[in-house]
């Protein structure tokens, strides 16, 4: 468990990091797949061996979990929309700020995303 904690930090000061690049500079962010060496539960029984009751035998760990695991997606939303979240969101009390072009880490892989954009150069 406590390396599962140590590996969501790191994470989470990554993207921290990210999200403030991808604001300064206005670039839309695709956000990680996140590892995760825990399967995600509030009950307690679970956390000795980091495995939910009822997940499949032979689930192994590394692996990807999903953004819901490590992320608040309703405070993400507020990046993404913030004067629409501002009047609803009780952590912030300032003027919204401009928003932040996130997308999903799937985004460059879906069949839907244009060419121009998944063939684009690198930067």
């Amino acid at each position: 468990l406590r390396a599962n904690l140590e590996l969501m930090r790191r994470q989470l000061h990554a993207l921290r990091d990210a999200l403030a690049l991808a604001y300064v500079l206005n670039r839309t962010l695709v956000l990680p797949h996140f590892d995760c060496l825990c399967d995600r539960s509030e009950l307690v029984d679970y956390v000795p061996s980091c495995v939910y009751p009822g997940a499949p035998p032979g689930l192994t760990f590394p692996r990807k979990c999903s953004t819901h695991f490590v992320l608040n997606i309703h405070k993400l939303q507020y990046f993404l929309e913030p004067a629409r979240y501002a009047a609803s969101a009780p952590w912030t009390t300032r003027k919204p700020a401009p928003p932040l072009s996130l997308r999903a880490h799937s985004f460059l892989a879906d069949p839907r995303t244009a060419s121009a954009i998944t063939d684009a150069p690198q930067r």
